[in-house]
């Protein structure tokens, strides 16, 4: 955003020169300079009109950020109040310089259009809501829960008569290319078995049920209008064979937890988002060959959305709740079928996946610490410099160093 001076401004700084008033408002602006801090945070003005604002200490310089949207300009010869006029309809940011500090203080405009202009006024009684910043904090919490259940159930038979073999689908052991009378043993499940004369058999079986969670929550903070991105993560490097020659060059890809926002204030206690946040890990099951590398595949969930919220609120911006069931069942044809009998003769499998996914953003209006403020113990300040004697070391610790302290919290 550029600012410029208004020039209409810059006559009245160079009277109070001519005139020495600066000096009688430098000695006059101390005592006022604690009633600074009601001057309001946000204006509103309808466009084509105009609106006198006061201050409760003589101003220094003015300036306006977008001067397409909005004008100011003094208000006749007081030093404490100025004229603030509509042009356009939007939003625009107005800068304040008083002799109690070097720094400015920053307000927003908001021009209403014509339409709406007869139904809007700009109040300049100080705002009894705390100073509203124009930096915005936007919190993502990626929340993901897959939960499996797998049941199987089979039964392995070996047996011999004579010279005639039978048996399951499974690997027989052999001694010297012999089949040879041991239990047919499925390492992937549990077994049970029994043998009676020339006949062995084993029921194997196996459920197993399981869940995964992750949670991530990245942070940013970014000045309203501006956008800004956050990656913690990492790059995998992909080889690129070159088309016609045998070179192969190395190219990035970026994953992690990325996020990509642009708030922009547009009301008091208002925000409208644009956010693109993204989760993605590398996925070695479905990773692929090229030119002799093994290269990773991405799991990625992602979404980009715009929403409004008040400071504070949450929204659920995206979700996802899948189920996938997969059944399979071999048998030996005919026999498989024969009711009771027949399970002797199947290999049966029940395999289901659910997926949660929920996506939260929330946003704060925020405003820096103060130069001479306390600023929060750092994450595990308290282990920066952990060395346990030996005694403590043997009797006293208990490994109990997961808990979050500081900024972290």
């Amino acid at each position: 955003m550029s600012y410029r001076t208004v020039p209409a401004f810059k006559r009245i700084i160079q009277g109070l020169f001519w005139t020495g008033l600066s000096v009688n408002a430098a000695q006059a602006a101390p005592a006022n300079c604690s009633q600074l801090n009601s001057l309001p945070a946000t204006f509103e003005v309808g466009q084509g009109l105009q609106n006198e604002l006061r201050v409760p200490v003589p101003v220094t310089k003015l300036a306006i950020g977008d001067p397409k949207i909005a004008d100011v300009q003094p208000s006749g010869n007081n030093l404490d109040a100025f004229l603030l006029t509509g042009i356009a309809p939007g939003t625009t940011s107005l800068m304040v310089w008083t002799a109690c500090s070097k720094e400015p203080r920053q307000s927003m405009v908001f021009v209403k259009g014509r339409a709406t202009a007869a139904l809007t006024s700009v109040s300049t009684v100080p705002s009894e809501d705390p100073l509203l910043p124009s930096q915005v904090q936007t919190d993502i919490r990626f929340v993901e829960v897959s939960r499996t259940k797998l049941k199987e159930a089979s039964a392995s038979i070996f047996g011999t008569r004579g010279n005639f073999l039978f048996g399951s689908p499974r690997t027989l052991p052999t001694i010297g290319g012999i089949v040879t009378p041991s239990v047919p043993v499925n390492n992937d499940m549990f077994n049970l078995s029994f043998a009676t004369g020339n006949t062995l058999v084993a029921i194997n079986a196996l459920e197993g049920s399981g869940f995964a969670y992750t949670l991530a929550r990245p942070s940013l903070v970014a000045l309203s209008g501006q956008s800004a991105s956050f990656l913690a993560g990492g790059e995998v490097p992909i080889p690129v064979p070159s088309s016609g020659s045998d070179n192969v060059s190395i190219e990035y890809k970026e994953f992690g937890i990325r996020l990509t926002l642009t708030p922009t204030i547009v009301g008091k206690n208002r925000i409208a988002l644009k956010v693109a946040p993204e989760v993605s890990e590398l996925d070695f099951t479905n990773a692929v060959s090229i030119a002799g590398t093994i290269v990773p595949a991405l799991t990625i969930r992602r979404t980009d959305t715009s929403i409004s919220l008040a400071d504070g609120e949450s929204f659920v911006i995206s979700g996802l709740i899948s189920t996938r069931n997969s059944s399979q069942v071999n048998k030996f044809p005919g026999l498989g079928d024969i009711p009771i009998l027949g399970a002797f003769f199947r290999d049966n499998s029940i395999n289901r996946e659910e997926r949660e996914l929920l996506m939260i953003v929330t946003p704060h209006l925020v405003q820096p610490l103060a130069a001479n403020a306390q600023l929060p113990s750092l994450p595990g300040e308290q282990l920066r410099n952990y060395d346990p004697n030996f005694y403590r070391m043997f009797f006293l610790e208990n490994g109990d160093f997961d808990s979050r302290s500081g900024l972290s919290q």
